[in-house]
């Protein structure tokens, strides 16, 4: 009997498992790789219940609160106890109330012990798979008390985190989390095959899962008017848009000068939360726009006003480890795309414009101001399809599957 029928067979015994993601980043109003991969799992035959645990919170910047370009989470009620979203995910903020752990090392066991037990309780002493996208962890005796008992573990590379992050001091501690659970990982998971190629080292069992799209969330016939939008839109002027991460390690600012001197005419519209740096420095262009982050729901009604969608990012580390979710939602609304030659991109040559000067992206998005067709649209809305996560999720299946079966 093969590894595969072996799976099929445990799995098909009857046995649920729930599904414990530690998340590098909050479950929120803005969707990234693992938020749409554990909604997605949520939905597998052998999943019961997904648990979706937040990177730590101190209540003191809760209180304080977050500023306008800030991803929304949930209010303080839902930092205090577990929030059911849907009927099979549960999220959870490890919340630290305690002050002056660092004076009494024994505060921070209670803490621990707390969220351990909140988890556990979630897991209703059901088997888990245990998935990790969490190199910005503190509390690691909560997961080092979970990782023995998981019936598999599963690591995710969904970025190169060592280059998210400038400090030196913050690079050391997520290369350490990252080697220490990719190795002890019964899978691990990257977005390329850059990535896959330079943490290899830390597992034989070393997979490229790619991002993709919640297809049916851009694939719409109806859109709700947007005022700002149709503002500009009533004056014929083209809209060139961004939606994500606004900041120095991934925006080329040389190539973004370039473009908004050159067609001024053009407004260039950036959604989502900009760090204080681009906006300082963007704020004296008539002809850029920053909206903070909408809800992803909501993120729809603005693309669509998007003539092109542009991606100008730098080429450096941090994005040859890139396969942007954004290229497959705007092409799930059958926008054209002008990109610098990104991790990701070649891959998406076909149905994307890729530029390497600046000449050659201005050129790019004058191309497909002028030559929009049905065929066009038809192309990238079907390579977004054949990328979404409804069928992405499968791989991760048969990863589980034959795993389980071992």
């Amino acid at each position: 009997m093969t590894h595969s029928a072996c799976a099929r067979n445990t799995l098909k015994d009857g046995t649920k498992y729930n599904l414990i993601c530690f998340g590098f980043m909050p479950w929120s109003n803005m969707w990234k790789r693992n938020q749409s991969m554990m909604a997605e799992s949520a939905g597998l035959d052998f999943i019961d219940k997904v648990i979706f645990v937040n990177p730590e919170a101190w209540i003191r910047q809760i209180i304080k609160g977050r500023n306008k370009n800030s991803i929304v989470t949930s209010g303080l009620f839902g930092k205090l106890i577990p929030v059911k979203k849907t009927s099979q995910i549960w999220v959870y903020t490890p919340l630290h109330l305690i002050p002056f752990k660092k004076y009494f090392p024994g505060l921070q066991k209670v803490e621990s012990l707390i969220m351990l037990t909140v988890i556990r309780c979630l897991s209703s002493g059901r088997p888990h798979i245990l998935f990790m996208n969490c190199p910005n962890i503190l509390s690691q005796y909560v997961l080092d008390k979970l990782l023995p008992d998981a019936v598999l573990s599963i690591f995710d590379f969904s970025d190169d985190f060592v280059e998210l992050v400038r400090r030196q001091e913050d690079k050391k501690f997520y290369f350490h989390n990252m080697t220490k659970y990719a190795r002890a990982a019964d899978i691990v998971l990257t977005v390329n095959e850059h990535l896959k190629n330079k943490y290899g080292f830390l597992n034989k069992n070393i997979h490229v899962l790619k991002n993709a799209t919640n297809y049916s969330n851009f694939d719409r016939t109806k859109f709700a008017p947007i005022t700002f939008f149709e503002n500009i839109k009533g004056k014929g002027q083209p809209i060139i848009g961004y939606t994500g991460w606004i900041n120095r390690t991934r925006i080329d600012f040389g190539l973004l000068d370039f473009l908004v001197e050159r067609r001024p005419e053009w407004q260039f519209v950036f959604i989502g939360p900009a760090d204080d740096f681009f906006i300082e420095r963007y704020s004296q262009y008539e002809n850029i726009h920053i909206i903070p982050p909408v809800d992803y729901k909501e993120l729809p009604d603005y693309i669509n006003y998007f003539d092109v969608a542009i991606v100008p990012f730098q080429i450096n580390e941090h994005t040859k480890g890139n396969d942007l979710l954004k290229f497959h939602d705007y092409l799930a609304m059958g926008k054209p795309i002008v990109s610098t030659k990104i991790g990701g991109a070649e891959d998406l040559k076909h149905v994307i414009g890729i530029a390497q000067r600046p000449s050659e992206f201005l050129e790019e998005i004058e191309k497909s101001l002028t030559n929009k067709t049905y065929a066009d649209i038809s192309k990238r809305k079907n390579v977004a399809l054949k990328n979404s996560w409804h069928n992405r999720i499968k791989e991760l299946e048969i990863l589980i599957e034959n795993a389980i079966g071992r």
